[in-house]
């Protein structure tokens, strides 16, 4: 009689935790369904939370009663902050690129002939300091070709 009354109880509380385990399944299931953003995934001390949208990591736990999560640092993070460093120094390469490549402004007739006085002007210069070199080394080499008196003076 008592075996019967174990075996009955037994039944009786396994399928109150079936049901119950239905009933939570199909509601932690519609929820899911709903949202899906979040995964759990048990761990010492706590959970795991998996944001799916975001791809974020927190470590959930229990202090003194209550559940709070804390975001991990993990290898995703890391690679985000240097995909955007990235790609604000290929934002600022791009921008100097194209100061680079700016056209040059359409020249004007005026412009040309501004551009052609100074190059008047420069080759004029030129032209005085090329003068002035010949005559000077016509000079020198009128000095050096002067025959040398052969009859200097005594000295007393």
């Amino acid at each position: 009689m008592l075996f019967r009354a174990t075996l009955a109880a037994g039944l009786f509380i396994g399928a109150l935790g079936a049901a119950a385990v239905s009933i939570i399944g199909s509601s932690h299931g519609a929820l899911a369904d709903e949202t899906g953003r979040y995964t759990m995934q048990p761990v010492e001390g706590g959970f795991l939370r998996l944001d799916t949208q975001t791809g974020a990591v927190s470590v959930c736990s229990d202090t003194d009663g209550t559940w709070s999560c804390a975001p991990t640092e993990d290898e995703r993070s890391e690679l985000e902050k240097e995909n955007a460093k990235l790609r604000a120094d290929n934002l600022v390469l791009r921008e100097q690129i194209a100061g680079l490549g700016e056209k040059p402004k359409v020249t004007t007739p005026e412009d040309v002939d501004a551009a052609m006085d100074a190059f008047e002007t420069v080759a004029e210069r030129f032209g005085r300091i090329i003068k002035i070199m010949r005559r000077e080394m016509e000079e020198l080499d009128q000095e050096f070709n002067e025959p040398a008196d052969p009859d200097p003076a005594p000295a007393n």
